[in-house]
């Protein structure tokens, strides 16, 4: 068993065979001993079997990462923060009971060793185990064991005091063909494991532990079938949950974790497989994906599919922030920009519905909905003539608003912003449904609509009625008006410091592709799901004026198909319903180098839908 390597963040998968449906399973990480009991308990008392738990330390704080899964099996009993002596007690006791070892992990926790153990009562094999052996002593067991036609089918290397330690689970059975390495640096390991998996050997286990400073790998390697899987190490714990946010939405479930003391802070590996996808229908979507980015040198970018209304698929690639090298995943919001129109369309159907409103309406004026809060200034009368549905459907005649200084400082409020565009000479470029003018402002303007006739703030009244109908959490919201990113969010490229509360109507809103397809499935004249707005307001919302038929109100309108894209520095968006069922978002977090507002991304992406064969049945709302 020669050393032979490690590595940093890299993903394999390899494409065998497909199965049916999830097993019922949970993942937790980072937690303390008491959180990890707690859950211990709790998952237990729901009938979950532990199926693998590391121990480690954080920041030097203890820490538990487990799985469990739902499943049939023998009786089973587990462990954890044990000393040496008390889990070799612990071992011969359950030996006696007629239980054999399945899973140890060996962690440092300051200048002691500990173990958390996995046993179950079953017949099979002889099988040996040994723990604490130093390295000369493990490659000792190792070939004394492999003599006596033992195969390691399981190893933790943990260090103690800068000395790396070995624990292992042997068993007497030949097998397909495996390989075990140790003391791996990151490359080696990385070297390994695509020589490994090309030869066709799947990785069934991999431990991770640090020494003067240098991370290392012990793995073993087995020949066997399997289905779809993936496997990532040395993944930092800032990191960690996006990966596995990501793995989970591409149909992934997780069949081993481990974790390990990385500097003042931890690391993880995991491996899991895939029995909802198959290689060839992601590798579509990746291989569209990755040459958009490559192409068009984008850093970040995230997509979430449905369909007949369910989500099947999403997932992040690259960065969502570059400097601290944040991965991008699914669960992370960012900015639509003009996907916000949609949002505020739905918002004055729903009023619309309510009978509160009506579509032609003055929108300024005697007897008109802002007319007692804005006056129309001397010489801009024809403001008087623009109804609400002339503001959603761009023929108010209105230019565009969002480069006045109001619009970038976040001391500003709608209503500064109201008197520089009433004021502005070159408000009013033509006469109401004269032409069809793309703007801002009319979406600005419905913004101040919806406040003065609900009588709440705009992103309220949308979350109550809209939003939360949908579904939705606080995954979506309005920006802030610093223009900064919130707790979670992605970073952009660049990083423009609008007021993002002022821009809210037509471009101020930031969510996950995962939440605009929720909205765009209650709001997409289906009826399944239902609709948050009745049949009469979808029509009203998808009708195109004479000017401009293929754009409604606050939609581009294809037959019964609605989209609308977004763009503006740092971001591109699109939300797309494609037909035959099949609907998606797309956001990326910097400029593409040269697609405008998004049509080369939506072509790119159409196209490697269009090649996969097919979807999960499943629902990942």
């Amino acid at each position: 068993m020669k050393s032979l390597f490690q590595s940093s963040l890299c993903i394999l998968i390899c494409a065998l065979f497909t199965c049916s449906a999830k097993a019922q399973w949970v993942a937790r990480h980072n937690l303390s001993a008491a959180q990890y009991q707690a859950a211990f308990d709790d998952f237990t008392k729901q009938g979950y079997r532990l199926s693998t738990v590391s121990g480690y330390t954080c920041g030097g704080q203890e820490r538990y990462i487990a799985l469990w899964e739902k499943k049939a099996g023998p009786e089973w009993s587990a462990r954890h923060g044990l000393s040496g002596q008390d889990y070799q007690t612990a071992f011969d006791d359950h030996v006696k009971k007629g239980f054999r070892l399945t899973h140890v992990s060996g962690y440092g926790v300051g200048s002691q060793a500990k173990f958390a153990a996995i046993w179950q009562k079953t017949s099979g094999a002889a099988w040996a185990a040994r723990h604490n052996l130093t390295a000369a002593q493990y490659q000792k067991a190792f070939d004394d064991f492999s003599k006596q036609g033992y195969r390691l089918v399981h190893v933790s290397g943990y260090v103690v005091n800068n000395v790396e330690y070995f624990a292992g689970i042997w068993e007497k059975s030949a097998g397909n063909g495996y390989i075990a390495r140790h003391n791996l640096t990151s490359s080696q390991y990385q070297q390994a494991f695509t020589d490994y998996t090309k030869q066709g050997y799947l990785l069934k286990t991999v431990s991770g532990y640090t020494k003067n400073g240098t991370n290392l790998y012990a793995a073993i390697w087995e020949k066997v079938a399997s289905p779809l899987w993936a496997a990532r190490h040395g993944v930092s714990n800032g990191n960690y949950q996006y990966v596995f946010d990501n793995m989970y939405y591409q149909g992934y479930k997780p069949v081993y974790v481990n974790a390990y003391t990385s500097g003042n802070s931890c690391e993880y590996n995991a491996i899991w497989t895939n029995t909802n996808m198959k290689g060839s229908d992601i590798a579509a979507i990746d291989d569209a994906v990755n040459k958009y980015m490559s192409d068009q040198s984008v850093q970040g970018l995230s997509i979430a599919v449905c369909k007949n209304g369910r989500l099947v698929f999403a997932k992040g690639y690259g960065l969502a922030d570059a400097a601290a090298g944040e991965e991008m995943s699914p669960d992370q919001p960012l900015r639509i920009m003009s996907i916000s129109k949609p949002v505020t369309s739905v918002g004055i159907m729903t009023l619309l519905d309510q009978h509160k409103i009506s579509l032609d309406k003055a929108v300024f004026g005697p007897n008109s909905i802002l007319g007692s809060k804005y006056a129309t200034p001397a010489g801009k009368e024809k403001l008087n003539n623009i109804t609400v549905r002339q503001l959603l459907n761009h023929t108010s005649g209105l230019r565009s608003c969002n480069g006045e200084s109001v619009f970038w400082d976040e001391n500003k409020t709608a209503d500064d912003a109201m008197n520089v565009l009433l004021n502005a000479s070159d408000l009013i470029t033509t006469d109401t449904s004269n032409q069809y003018i793309y703007s801002n402002t009319n979406y600005f303007i419905l913004e101040r609509i919806i406040e003065q006739v609900s009588g709440q703030s705009y992103e309220n009244y949308i979350r109550n009625n809209v939003l939360k109908k949908c579904g939705i959490g606080n995954t979506m919201y309005v920006g802030a008006a610093s223009g900064n990113s919130k707790a979670g969010e992605a970073t952009y490229a660049p990083m423009n410091k609008m007021n993002l509360q002022l821009w809210a109507g037509f471009g101020g809103w930031v969510a996950r592709p995962i939440d605009l397809l929720k909205f765009l499935n209650r709001v997409d004249g289906t009826a399944v799901p239902s609709d948050v707005i009745t049949n009469g307001a979808h029509t009203a919302m998808t009708t195109g004026s004479t000017l401009r038929p293929g754009y409604g109100c606050g939609w581009n309108v294809s037959g019964i198909m609605q989209n609308h894209n977004g763009c503006f520095n740092g971001t591109r968006s699109f939300l797309v319903e494609m037909g035959n069922g099949l609907s998606y978002s797309v956001i990326v977090n910097n400029n593409p180098t040269n697609d405008g507002c998004g049509w080369t991304m939506k072509g790119a992406i159409e196209a490697g839908l269009n090649k996969v064969s097919d979807f999960p049945s499943y629902d990942l709302f």
